[in-house]
């Protein structure tokens, strides 16, 4: 019964710790471990944590929720407060949650409002949400808690703009955001919550600005510096990224998820072995990640990698077959690999799925006249150079001597 309650304890982490602290690999692996439901594989990794620093008060917050989600309550309650003891009303909201989930609602109401009392806390929505709190919040004591204004009007304004950012509503962020900016001293919180508004709407150069502002009052967070790396991308301004990136890294300890983000940034900078590399370590994480995964096949190709492009095509085309750029992407890598015939089947199939057919038919053509069917291959050239493909227009001329019919829109 208690397990299908939710704690947000990676929420509340992220609060306090994530954008200062420098975490070690096994926080990273524990974290990976708890999203994917391998509790007991998480538990080993946040135990290895507590034997490098038993005084972080993070890793027994991990511990704890974990230690939840086994159903084991009572060690979870243990690893809470020892959090809390480390670090004063650190597990402060878990506390709330976990004492009323025992039925002890005198326990979590003080909890919980020594958890409201605190600068930093989720939004009075989030919590209203949270299903441990259904019984408890149609009691008398709940609403009393609530009859008292807990949140400042800074921290309403925070809430509305990560609403609005959430919603992608670009320009509403800025309308709220802007009168609270217009001071000498901006909050470094609310110029990288702008900064967010204005890379939504495409205004790259505001939304530099703003981070590089909000990085400069707050010189080790790694978010606002990894949120910069994407603009710099959206930018095509990539080894600017790649700096920003190996930065993001360096101070978070190890987030895989700058990793992938920086293979992205390598990948598009033609640094393909700097991408494989990354891109590999992010799904030493996440390997069912099927996006990172495909990520990992573009790279592959182009760094040459293809027994490596086809092994992960072969996992993707299991789990979604019906993906037809799987069957590009496969055909692509056998071309490359010589295996002519199954890439021919694998183009057929992103043929008949319609997938970027300019490429799917040159792609097959060059299948095909590496198995000594020139009539079919220059059929194939054809139909690419009808829809625009100028390699396969070259191919045409030069392998079936005959000029292109280019199709007019």
């Amino acid at each position: 019964m208690f397990r299908r309650h939710s704690l947000i304890f990676s929420l509340l982490i992220a609060f306090t710790s994530s954008q200062a602290q420098q975490m070690p690999e096994c926080w990273y692996r524990s974290l990976a471990a708890f999203e994917k439901g391998e509790y007991r594989v998480a538990l080993q990794y946040i135990d290895s944590c507590i034997i490098q620093k038993e005084k972080n008060y993070s890793f027994w917050l991990r511990k704890g929720e974990i230690q939840y989600q086994q159903g084991d309550y009572e060690n979870a309650l243990e690893s809470l407060l020892k959090s809390d003891k480390l670090k004063k009303n650190s597990s402060a909201f878990a506390l709330s949650k976990i004492y009323c989930i025992k039925g002890d609602t005198t326990s979590g109401f003080a909890w919980l409002r020594t958890y409201l009392g605190q600068s930093e806390k989720i939004s009075e929505g989030e919590i209203n949400l949270e299903p441990t709190f259904d019984k408890a919040s149609k009691s008398y004591q709940w609403k009393k808690i609530w009859s008292k204004e807990w949140y400042s009007p800074l921290e309403k304004l925070i809430s509305d703009a990560e609403y609005g950012l959430n919603n992608q509503s670009w320009e509403e962020v800025l309308d709220l955001l802007n009168p609270r900016l217009k001071g000498s001293k901006p909050r470094p919180q609310l110029l990288a919550l702008r900064a967010r508004a204005f890379h939504g709407l495409g205004s790259y150069r505001s939304a530099i600005d703003d981070f590089s502002a909000a990085i400069n009052k707050s010189k080790k967070n790694h978010q606002y510096i990894a949120q910069r790396a994407d603009v710099y991308i959206a930018q095509e301004k990539y080894s600017s990224a790649i700096k920003d990136l190996t930065k993001s890294i360096a101070l978070s300890g190890g987030d895989p998820k700058y990793y992938r983000t920086r293979a992205e940034a390598f990948f598009k900078n033609k640094q393909y072995n700097q991408a494989y590399d990354d891109i590999s370590y992010y799904l030493s994480f996440y390997p069912s990640n099927s996006e990172a995964s495909f990520q990992l096949v573009l790279i592959a190709i182009e760094n040459g990698s293809y027994v490596d492009a086809l092994f992960s095509l072969g996992k993707l085309i299991k789990t979604n077959p019906n993906e037809a750029e799987y069957y590009y992407y496969r055909g692509v890598a056998y071309i490359k690999t010589e295996n002519y015939k199954v890439a021919e089947t694998d183009l057929d199939i992103a043929i008949k799925k319609g997938y970027k057919l300019s490429d799917s038919y040159y792609q097959r053509g060059i299948a095909r006249i590496n198995q000594n069917e020139k009539d079919k291959a220059c059929r194939d050239w054809e139909e690419a150079s009808k829809l625009g493909n100028f390699k396969a227009q070259e191919l045409l001329y030069s392998k079936c001597n005959k000029a292109a019919t280019i199709k007019k829109w």
